[in-house]
């Protein structure tokens, strides 16, 4: 049998943050290495009051539940950006020949569970149309950019998914 301190040790190795690496990996890209975060807000703009408050408690449904956070960019185009316009506003590491698809909300949300934060968008720009922007970031993972074009900006809420 094992002794207290063998099966502290083993807890304490099972409940290492798995994250170190990924915060070292951030950290690189930072300083000039390939992949970072992609920009969400700009300076001195925020999400409408409505779109924050659909965001609170909205979580994406994928391998790994992840919250949805606000989006509001400045943008000086009419409408909505196309693809690589899109990757250049969010600060792609390559927006040339970024993986990105523009989808219909309804197609991206077939069963209904994002329709609070569609609304919420849709109110926030006055009715404008409202597009989902999927971007892979990697082999798993993807951003799902809920967002709709209001008079000098683009506002939302976007999710990681993790798809396996």
């Amino acid at each position: 049998m094992a002794s207290d301190k063998e099966y502290m040790s083993f807890l304490d190795k099972a409940n290492q943050d798995l994250g170190e690496g990924h915060a070292a990996k951030k950290q690189q890209g930072a300083q000039g290495g390939s992949k970072t975060a992609f920009k969400t807000t700009d300076a001195n703009t925020q999400a409408p009051q409505v779109i924050k408050q659909a965001c609170a408690d909205a979580v994406y449904v994928t391998d790994a539940d992840e919250p949805f956070d606000e989006v509001s960019l400045k943008w000086d185009g009419s409408g909505l950006p196309d693809e690589t316009e899109f990757a250049t506003l969010i600060g792609h590491w390559d927006a040339d020949s970024a993986d990105i698809s523009i989808m219909d909300p309804v197609d991206w949300d077939a069963q209904g569970q994002y329709s609070k934060l569609i609304e919420a968008v849709r109110e926030a720009t006055k009715g404008n149309d409202v597009r989902v922007y999927r971007v892979v970031r990697d082999e798993t993972r993807c951003e799902y950019w809920l967002v709709s074009w209001e008079e000098g900006r683009i506002v939302g809420a976007k999710a990681l998914g993790v798809e396996s």
